[in-house]
């Protein structure tokens, strides 16, 4: 967990203002920008999607994990907005498509690319998204969204991702030569730009994944200290800043740690994304089998609601928890957090069977620990 005498911390204008954080959806029509928000957020099932009308109005989502977000869908005629040369002023032309930005709002922006189109074409207009969102506010970064990659072979999947990025990053050198930052100062956009790129589809965990990635990224501060190494004090006496994102990966290492737990998800329920967990390799089929055990957990929650107590009563809480074994010796345990939040963890068996006591205890303790979190981390 967090050092003593360290805090979370936000860098982000939105959290300090009280708004909400803004991410913008952007790409081509068709691309599948609606039906991955209507996935994740909004719990539709995936073959649903293929009957959605295109959006030709901006849909405003909010959505609640640990933190506060405004997901942004924009259509994709807006991207005429992003035209070449207004990088240079910043300022759209005048259309009736054009959406009207709040750029000193706005934490990411997510570009959805279609892995099975021409994306030529696309790729300019990413780049010409880049250099508007960059002139206007440097701190956005950006998420390449390359979908629909169900429909292709592995091999064929990852060199579209390596042609894409490479694609994206040759535009990135060139609009460098002509390219000034706010300031007016010289900047190397290939190496300046934050931007990370996702395979994604609806029809698998990918998508998911790539959510849970965009969410903790919001929640780091890249200008926190790193209280993971030993420094001197401060001669001040000021104190050490870590982010939020740092403070709940400290908390999972140190609970994998103390509960021998081989590795530990912190799950949003409702939209199955993950807000952290502890620094062991991601395994992709582990938390395949974890996403299915929430997805199947989810569906029964009704049936285990708060019954109401009786007269008199004093009221308690008590959150549920559930495990399953995945072999002789391999468990997946869980247990609820609070409303939204939910602790997935491999276990031996063997280790959960003995020590289920210290187990559920621990856990206490790490739930008062995120409550904790989630308060500084609200507006």
């Amino acid at each position: 967990m967090a050092s003593p005498g360290s805090r979370p911390q936000s860098g982000d204008t939105a959290s300090r203002t009280g708004t909400r954080r803004k991410v913008l959806l952007l790409g081509p029509r068709r691309a599948g920008k609606s039906s991955l928000c209507k996935v994740v957020y909004q719990s539709y099932q995936p073959n649903d999607t293929l009957f959605l009308a295109p959006t030709t109005r901006t849909q405003k989502l909010d959505v609640k994990t640990f933190q506060k977000l405004e997901i942004w869908d924009i259509p994709g005629s807006a991207l005429q907005q992003f035209s070449a040369g207004t990088h240079s002023t910043g300022v759209a032309p005048p259309a009736e498509s054009a959406v009207e930005i709040p750029w000193a709002e706005v934490s990411a922006i997510i570009f959805v690319v279609d892995a099975q189109d021409d994306y030529f074409d696309v790729l300019s207009k990413l780049n010409q998204v880049i250099l508007v969102a960059y002139k206007n506010s440097p701190s956005i970064h950006f998420h390449v969204f390359i979908n629909k990659v169900d429909g292709l072979s592995d091999d064929y999947k990852y060199d579209t991702q390596r042609d894409i990025e490479q694609r994206v990053y040759e535009e990135l050198i060139d609009s460098s030569h002509e390219f000034h930052g706010p300031s007016g100062e010289p900047v190397q956009l290939d190496t300046e730009v934050n931007i990370r790129f996702h395979l994604t589809s609806v029809f698998d965990s990918s998508v998911f994944v790539a959510f849970s990635r965009i969410q903790q990224r919001l929640m780091q501060n890249e200008g926190g200290a790193d209280t993971s190494r030993t420094t001197d004090a401060e001669p001040d006496g000021s104190e050490h800043l870590v982010s939020l994102h740092d403070a709940i990966e400290s908390a999972c290492n140190s609970l994998c740690a103390s509960c021998l737990l081989e590795k530990a998800y912190i799950f949003d329920v409702p939209s199955r994304t993950f807000i952290g967990c502890d620094t062991s390799p991601f395994d992709l089929p582990l938390f395949d089998v974890m996403f299915e055990y929430i997805k199947f957990l989810s569906q029964f929650s009704a049936l285990y609601s708060d019954v109401a107590q009786t007269s008199g009563a004093k009221a308690t809480r008590k959150w549920s928890a559930s495990v399953v074994r995945l072999g002789s010796d391999t468990s997946v345990a869980f247990w609820q957090l609070d409303n939204h939040l939910a602790l997935l963890a491999t276990v031996r068996t063997s280790v959960h069977v003995h020590n289920l006591g210290i187990l559920d205890y621990n856990i206490d303790r790490f739930r008062t620990a995120l409550a904790a979190l989630g308060r500084l981390a609200a507006p």
